[in-house]
């Protein structure tokens, strides 16, 4: 088994360096060119970004900070605390296009992370992780948002190293995503008998030990394009040669 994990470890960081040209929060094909400088320019625009991926598109939600801030004329976390309010927010949110499909719940989000920020990290999210790059106290300082489960704390810090370049350390602690894509892989690759977040999770962290995190993309890009729900494309499927092929499973996810 162990011989096994190994060659499907090595499978997937194949895929992964393919695969994140195209499906990396920052490639073109997620976001405008000014949309991604943004990112790249403002980590409290990360932060804000990742609270709001929630029941909507990636792309959606990783481009509202740069909206949010054209709607505002700025995107000074100050003047938004002193201005600004939840019902203020909700509004620049729910204008036509809409920002997110839930505008209150993200004002909220919002307005709570500012002033955090400002009270615990002097109004740069940079400060979550500039003097302490253990990846576990990233996870655990990022739940502490409103809007940010541990699913999500643990999304943004493998997205802090994967797609933004921070180096962190301690990767082991970031896990693989419980996602459906992921999870139907897994059941019908014969890697787990049971959904669970637990069983993924155990998985995953015996394929690739040093950083489970790692294997979210390949197992998602592959899940998304090949192993999908009903007629499955097995023939062309990256991990053909690792699978059982139990495509009667995972038809609900």
């Amino acid at each position: 088994m162990n011989n096994y994990y190994e060659q499907l470890n090595r499978e997937c960081k194949k895929i992964a360096v393919e695969a994140i040209k195209d499906n990396s929060i920052l490639s073109d094909n997620m976001l405008k060119k000014e949309e991604s400088e943004f990112l790249l320019s403002d980590w409290n625009a990360f932060l804000i970004a990742l609270i709001c991926d929630q029941s909507v598109k990636a792309e959606m939600a990783w481009r509202l900070p740069y909206l949010l801030s054209k709607r505002l004329g700025h995107f000074d976390l100050h003047r938004i605390a002193r201005g600004e309010n939840v019902e203020s927010i909700e509004r620049l949110i729910k204008e036509k296009p809409a920002l997110h499909r839930y505008p209150r719940k993200m004002a909220e989000y919002i307005m709570f992370a500012i002033e955090k920020i400002g009270n615990d990290y002097d109004s740069n999210a940079e400060n979550i992780w500039k003097d302490d790059l253990n990846a576990e106290h990233v996870v655990t300082k990022l739940e502490e948002f409103k809007g940010i489960s541990h699913k999500k704390a643990a999304l943004g810090t493998l997205l802090l190293v994967r797609d933004f370049g921070v180096s962190l350390n301690n990767l082991h602690c970031i896990d693989i995503a419980y996602d459906i894509h992921i999870r139907r892989i897994f059941l019908r690759m014969g890697l787990t008998d049971k959904d669970t977040l637990k069983d993924v999770t155990e998985v995953a962290r015996q394929i690739c030990k040093d950083f489970p995190g790692s294997l979210t993309l390949p197992f998602w890009v592959t899940g998304r394009e090949y192993c999908r729900p009903s007629n499955p494309n097995c023939e062309e499927c990256n991990f053909k040669d690792f699978c059982k092929k139990r495509t009667e499973l995972g038809k609900d996810l």
